[in-house]
């Protein structure tokens, strides 16, 4: 129950960060870090799939209502925890990260350049659905991996910050 009110009480900070300060802030046109995903990236695989996406539904709700963005966020969230249990259930060995301690994914599990490249194909996944959302047009392909792929970038600094602030591993 206190691992349920951590992650309720992260996800609302992750979000009023993401609403009141990263929305407002124009970093440059091509970068939009969104780092409210560590949320997602740090949910325990033996988490209830159907509960996580009804979580993640209204999570993304939350931010679309404060930030004006019509659903984008919605989409690329529950979007995103759909995929994440698809692949953690076909890269991720449940049973060995019992062993060692492990709930979620993280760099001791197979080591930094594992958990990076998991982080930054979810995290990429994300950005490209919400930015085919936000263009919405096939003359804007080009546009929307060029930004998918910096923001993911841009994402992953912001989510290893907010990491290192809080302590968490």
């Amino acid at each position: 129950m206190i691992e349920i009110a951590r992650y309720i009480v992260s996800g609302l900070i992750l979000a009023l960060v993401q609403t009141f300060v990263l929305q407002e802030v124009n970093i440059a046109w091509w970068i939009k870090p969104m780092p409210y995903i560590l949320l997602f990236l740090s949910i325990p695989i033996s988490v209830n799939k159907y509960g996580m996406l009804i979580g993640a539904f209204f999570f993304g709700l939350t931010i679309d209502a404060f930030g004006g963005s019509m659903g984008m966020h919605t989409a690329a969230c529950v979007s995103l925890v759909y995929i994440k249990y698809h692949i953690d259930a076909y890269f991720l060995d449940e049973n060995s990260m019992q062993l060692q301690g492990l709930s979620s994914m993280n760099e001791d599990y197979k080591g930094w350049q594992w958990y990076y490249v998991y982080v930054f194909s979810l995290t990429f996944i994300h950005h490209l659905i919400f930015f085919i959302f936000d263009y919405f047009r096939w003359s804007a392909f080009l546009t929307i991996i060029s930004i998918s792929f910096t923001s993911a970038i841009a994402t992953i600094l912001f989510m290893q910050i907010f990491r290192l602030l809080t302590g968490k591993r």
